[in-house]
C-alpha cells in the first residue's frame, strides 16, 4: 500500500472518530435515564421529607420512564445520607432531597462539617417550600404577634416558647422573634415536638414555631390558634393568617426542600431531571396532596438559581446564628 494511499485512510478514520464522539455524547445524554433511580432521604421513613420523596418518586417515575426508588439513610440530623449522595457516582442515578437543616442551618453552627454543603453536589431544583408557623393554644388571650410582643415586653423574660434546643430551627426563630421585637422571652427546651405541641396545647408554654406541617392538623382541628407564618407572604394553605412580616417587616424564615445530585453530574443529565421537576411541580393533583399537608409546591428557574438561592439561605442563617449569639458545637 503507497503512503498516500495510508495517509488517506488513517485521515478517514481520524475524521470517522472526530465525528463519532460527539453523536456518543448525545446518545448517551438523551437516553437518560435507562436504570432505576435512587432517591435518597437523609432522615427516617414517615416523616414530611420522607412522604414529600415518595410522592414526587411516583411523579418523576411516570415522566422519565423509570423507576424512582426512595432510599432513607438516617443519621447524625441528615448528614450520613447527604454525604453519601456527595460520594456517588455522577451519573445521575442517586440524588439527594436537600433540606435546610442540613444545606443552610448546621453548616453555621457546627466547627467541622463533614462536607460541604453547595458546592459537593449539583443542585437542580427547590421542589417545596413552606412556613414555619407561630402557634398558641386556643385558650391563649393572644389574638396577634402584636398581642404576644406588647406582653412580652411588659414583663420581661416570662413569656415562654418551645424547641428542639439551641441548635434547632424554633429556637433560632423565636429569637429572631426576640431580636426584632426588642423583647427578651423564656426558652423551654424539649426532646421533639409532639411534647412542645401538647405543652402549647394545655397552656404550660405560651406559643410554640414550628414548621406548618408540624401544628397544621391541630390547627384544622381547633386545638391550636396560628398567630402567623413566617414566609414573606401568607400561606395557601392558611390565606386567612398573617405573615410575622405584617408585624415586624423584613422578618423571614424559609422551610424548603430541593434536590440536588452528585458534584461533576452532566449539564445534560442535570437539564432532563429540572424539566421534570419543573413539568411535576404544575401538576393539579400534586399541588393539591402536597398542599394538604401544609406544603407549597414550587421549582427554580434553573439549576443556576437554585444555587443561588442555597448560597443566600445559608448566609441568611449564618447572621441569625451570629446575632442569636448561639454557641458552635464539635
Amino acid at each position: 500500500m503507497g503512503t498516500s494511499r495510508r495517509h488517506l485512510i488513517k485521515a478517514a478514520a481520524a475524521a470517522a472518530l472526530a465525528c463519532a464522539i460527539p453523536a456518543v455524547g448525545l446518545a448517551q445524554g438523551g437516553a437518560y435515564p435507562t436504570r432505576p433511580i435512587k432517591l435518597v432521604v437523609p432522615w427516617t421513613a414517615a416523616g414530611t421529607v420522607d412522604l414529600t420523596a415518595r410522592l414526587l418518586g411516583e411523579r418523576m417515575s411516570a415522566k422519565l420512564g423509570q423507576p424512582v426508588v426512595v432510599e432513607n439513610r438516617p443519621g447524625a440530623t441528615g448528614q450520613i445520607g447527604s454525604q453519601a449522595v456527595s460520594r456517588a457516582p455522577a451519573d445521575g442515578y442517586t440524588l439527594l432531597v436537600m433540606a435546610a437543616t442540613v444545606h443552610a442551618v448546621s453548616p453555621n453552627l457546627q466547627k467541622s462539617f463533614p462536607f460541604d454543603p453547595i458546592e459537593d453536589f449539583t443542585p437542580v431544583s427547590e421542589i417545596v417550600r413552606f412556613p414555619y408557623a407561630m402557634v398558641v393554644s386556643t385558650n391563649s388571650p393572644f389574638k396577634s404577634v402584636s398581642d404576644l410582643v406588647a406582653a412580652a415586653k411588659k414583663a420581661p423574660g416570662t413569656i415562654s416558647y418551645g424547641s428542639f434546643g439551641s441548635a434547632s430551627a424554633p429556637y433560632l426563630i423565636s429569637e429572631m422573634l426576640a431580636l426584632a421585637s426588642g423583647t427578651k422571652l423564656l426558652h423551654v427546651p424539649y426532646k421533639g415536638a409532639a411534647q412542645a405541641i401538647t405543652d402549647v396545647m394545655g397552656g404550660q408554654i405560651h406559643f410554640f414555631i414550628d414548621s406548618l406541617p408540624s401544628p397544621l392538623p391541630h390547627v384544622r382541628g381547633g386545638k391550636l390558634r396560628a398567630l402567623a407564618v413566617t414566609t414573606t407572604e401568607r400561606s395557601p394553605v392558611l390565606p386567612d393568617v398573617p405573615t410575622m412580616a405584617e408585624t415586624l417587616p423584613g422578618f423571614e424564615a424559609i422551610a424548603w426542600l430541593g434536590i440536588a445530585a452528585p458534584p461533576q453530574t452532566p449539564p445534560e443529565v442535570v437539564r432532563t431531571l429540572h424539566t421534570a421537576l419543573r413539568e411535576i411541580a404544575a401538576e393539579p393533583e400534586y399541588i393539591a396532596k402536597l398542599r394538604e399537608t401544609g406544603l407549597q409546591p414550587v421549582a427554580s428557574q434553573s439549576p443556576q438559581e437554585f444555587k443561588t438561592f442555597l448560597q443566600k439561605q445559608k448566609a441568611h442563617w449564618a447572621k441569625v446564628i451570629k446575632d442569636a449569639n448561639v454557641p458552635m458545637v464539635e
